[in-house]
């Protein structure tokens, strides 16, 4: 007989389950989300505050002023062209604020800068998570949250990041993509083969794709992803898959910058396509939907073609023909780049980049060597974050280091920067220093773990100690706002805008001005386009003049240049060697333009313009300021006196510059690229002094201003004093030659010029004293040999006055005209007496 099974009746009160006991600072899920929310609220509000306190007001110098331009009229800006950053400033343009189409451009930078802060905590939060968990202690989750802000603070306040986040520029735009793709790459982490685990993956290849709207630099936010993908065991698609479908993007990247074989890249894609179509037929389509997502993204770029076909006034590269539309999607302006051959050394590119990473969260300034103090406690946290997340999760790590990596070295090595560049390029290592700041919160929260488990096994104060130090570490990142805002407050900077104005405001009707590089021209066409001011001249860039579209722009295109060549004329331009050098398009042309014109309409080359440029037209070129004229008359340095006085005294806006009593605006703080191109105000300032020597006052005064722009310019360094002894003010003239040789000892052209100043109130000794001093650190300046020895005769100091003249020729012994001196020299010793011919020793 078989046993039963026993039956039990289920009770009629249930009996509850047995639960873990709760620790007393446990948290809950609801609580943990508010801290984090009130974070990120905090990341973005309090950035967002400070950039919009110290938004650039107008344009601001290099691509500012052309990029506002463009999405005021829907141009094409220069080669790639960036058509998605033109479109949303588009919008930008259009919203209902009080706010000029220049602050509504800038602004769109300080919304994306505010974000781009809003996922760098979101990032260290989300990167903490993947190394202790998501549930933890309320003690844990304020950690995460005071770490998150101490990195995102810093990123905000930091050198780089701050400027493009106030300034026109893409480069905000691109960091804050960079930091949703990487975030939606940890996101995809957290369930790979959920429901999403596809659709995120397509989300980033779309993204991708059409961030290249923003800028190319952003696509390599991928690289960390990619390993990140890779290295993650179950999803949802095979690693093969994934590397067919990146294959696409190395092709597009490599296209676009190693190489310009059309051939090669044609091969390629071949071999891509017949990997997707076998995975299409063998029921793989993930690759072919990755591929597809990646080619509409990049179909943004349709808008070059599109609105170029419409001839707006500002069409770099005129894109409107498939042929001329991929050049400048590949960047053909801009030749391939070339990693093996080193335009500088490899240590002064890495020197290059350290200098530029050290100052990115300076607290304050000081340095010991190479060492920028300032900098320490950042990057200690930002190595420590490294340390302490390899440590404890080693895949998230990859990720993360990798894209700062490729961001930094990587970008030293592919970059290949010379050690002459235009221009600071500090804004390309952008992304790196993002990447550091998630480092820096993860450094702080693993400083704050480290002090809490600490606290913990002494059974000290554990809350009050963590309480303090996490508000010591939040106010880290303040000391460097505080150090960084006046250099980073553009909101009453209107140097940029005034440059244009004042460049255009004293030209004469339907005029053409040749201008020469990005400062002298993008504010231009800023000013013309967005203000409408002078849309009457026709700005004529000279290094633009070199390629064929452009010339075919000036031809046709309102106001137009008269020039006279066929499109087989433009096409058949090349350089043509000369005996004096080479000829380049670009001289062609302006012969060309000058010819045709034949004086109807007045022609200006601004003062920016290399010398060499227009050498040929010296002798009949007048300065009226910012631009020479064009004038039939021959000379020599010739000015248009009237017009330059009434141009610097009446016409000109030096607002950020000079204050309405004509001394220097230190409310205003001027990048070093502004100061250097404002000394060609300092310039016309000298100039008009010389003008003005006969009212030795009035030339005083114009001297004096331009030492107020330019202090350093070294022809108020050296001439200033001169013009006061002019004036009568003998003691001013040498107290400013007394001051300037302390200030700049190795100028040693102060020493000549002082010593004519002692020589001319007689202290003779004085003289001889500084030329003496000029001899012995310029062998070479023969003035100063010259003039030590007239006025050593002249003290009868005859074996002084004789050892100028000898070490001269011992170093210049070819020098007819003083071995003629010396000669005659010694023979009217002889005729001295023997008994004077020591005094004076």
């Amino acid at each position: 007989m078989s046993a039963k099974k026993a039956k039990f009746k289920k009770p009629a009160v249930e009996i509850p389950e047995p639960r873990a006991l709760e620790s007393s600072t446990a948290i809950r899920s609801s609580d943990a989300k508010t801290y984090f929310y009130v974070g990120a609220a905090l990341s973005f509000v309090v950035s967002l505050i400070f950039y919009l306190r110290t938004m650039a007001v107008s344009a601001s110098f290099w691509d500012s002023g052309e990029f506002i331009a463009a999405a005021h009229t829907l141009g094409v800006p220069h080669s790639p062209g960036t058509p998605l950053y033109v479109l949303v400033g588009r919008v930008f343009t259009l919203l209902p604020l009080p706010l000029s189409v220049a602050q509504k451009v800038n602004l769109l930078s300080v919304v994306c800068g505010a974000l781009g802060v809003l996922f760098l905590y979101i990032l260290v939060v989300k990167f903490l998570d993947h190394i202790s968990g998501k549930i933890g202690s309320k003690t844990d989750s304020l950690i995460k949250v005071v770490a998150g802000l101490t990195g995102a603070f810093f990123i905000a306040f930091s050198s780089t990041y701050w400027i493009n986040a106030i300034e026109a520029e893409v480069y905000a735009m691109s960091c804050f993509l960079m930091g949703f793709m990487t975030w939606l790459g940890l996101k995809w982490g957290e369930n790979p083969t959920g429901p999403k685990g596809r659709t995120i993956i397509y989300l980033l290849f779309y993204l991708l794709a059409m961030s290249v709207g923003f800028h190319l630099g952003t696509i390599l936010a991928f690289s960390g992803i990619f390993f990140f993908v890779w290295l993650t065991q179950k999803k949802p698609f095979s690693n093969l898959e994934f590397l067919i479908a990146c294959a696409g993007v190395g092709i597009f990247v490599a296209d676009a910058t190693l190489y310009r074989n059309g051939q090669v890249t044609l091969v390629l894609l071949a071999i891509l396509v017949g990997f997707l179509v076998y995975l299409y037929y063998a029921k793989s389509p993930f690759a072919v939907a990755c591929a597809a997502l990646f080619l509409l993204g990049l179909s943004v770029h349709l808008y070059l073609f599109i609105r170029s076909a419409q001839n707006p006034t500002i069409d770099m590269g005129d894109p409107e023909q498939w042929r001329a539309f991929y050049w400048v999607l590949r960047r053909e302006q801009y030749p391939p780049i070339n990693i093996f051959v080193r335009k500088a050394s490899f240590i002064f590119q890495l020197n290059h980049f350290n200098d530029y990473y050290q100052s990115q969260f300076q607290m304050f300034s000081a340095s010991l060597g190479k060492l920028s103090l300032g900098s320490i406690l950042p990057i200690a946290l930002g190595i420590w974050g490294m340390v302490d997340h390899f440590s404890k999760s080693k895949k998230s790590f990859i990720m993360l280091f990798v894209t700062f990596l490729v961001t930094s070295l990587g970008l030293i090595v592919f970059l290949n920067f010379s050690d002459d560049e235009v221009r600071e390029r500090d804004y390309f290592y952008s992304p790196a220093f993002y990447y550091f700041a998630v480092f820096i919160g993860i450094g702080a929260a693993g400083l704050l773990s480290e002090l809490k488990n600490a606290l913990k096994k002494r059974g000290g104060m554990t809350v009050p100690i963590l309480c303090i130090s996490g508000a010591v570490l939040l106010a880290l990142p303040f000391f460097t706002a505080k150090h960084h805002f006046f250099s980073h407050d553009r909101s009453d900077n209107y140097s940029c805008r005034d440059f244009a104005m004042n460049v255009l405001t004293g030209l004469k009707q339907n005029a053409i001005v040749f201008t020469h590089g990005d400062n002298d021209t993008y504010p231009l066409w800023y000013i013309q386009e967005v203000e409408k001011f002078r849309k009457d001249v026709r700005v004529v860039n000279l290094s633009l003049l070199n390629t064929p579209w452009y010339i075919k722009q000036l031809r046709d295109v309102e106001p137009k240049v008269p020039i006279g060549w066929t499109d087989q004329d433009v096409d058949s331009l090349h350089p043509i060697a000369t005996k004096d050098g080479v000829l380049h398009v670009r001289d062609l042309a302006l012969r060309q333009i000058i010819y045709k014109n034949n004086w109807r309409q007045p022609i200006y080359i601004a003062v920016t313009t290399p010398r060499d440029v227009y050498a040929p037209l010296d002798d009949y070129l007048e300065y009226q300021g910012l631009v020479l004229q064009l004038v039939k008359t021959k000379g020599t340095n010739q000015v248009d006196e009237e017009l330059l006085e009434d141009n610097l005294m009446r016409k000109f806006s030096f607002r950020s510059i000079l204050t309405d009593d004509w001394k220097n605006d230190r409310s205003v703080n001027l990048p070093p690229h502004t100061r250097y191109l404002i000394t060609n105000y300092a310039l016309a300032f000298v100039r008009l002094a010389y003008i003005q020597q006969d009212e030795p006052q009035k030339a005083v005064k114009s001297f004096e201003i331009a030492r107020e722009i330019a202090p350093d310019y070294d022809a108020v360094v050296q001439l200033l004093g001169k013009f006061y002894f002019m004036a009568g003010d003998t003691q001013r003239a040498l107290q400013h030659y007394n001051d300037m040789m302390r200030k700049y000892p190795d100028r040693l052209g102060i020493l000549f010029n002082a010593a004519e100043i002692y020589e001319r109130v007689g202290d003779i000794g004085k003289a001889i004293s500084l030329l003496d001093r000029l001899v012995q650190a310029d062998p070479n300046h023969r003035d100063a040999a010259l003039t030590a020895f007239g006025l050593s005769l002249r003290a009868n100091l005859l074996e002084r006055a004789r050892g100028y003249l000898v070490k001269w020729l011992n170093a210049h012994p070819n020098d007819e005209e003083m071995l003629e001196r010396l000669k005659k020299f010694d023979e009217a010793v002889q005729q001295i007496p023997k008994s004077t011919q020591g005094i004076g020793k």
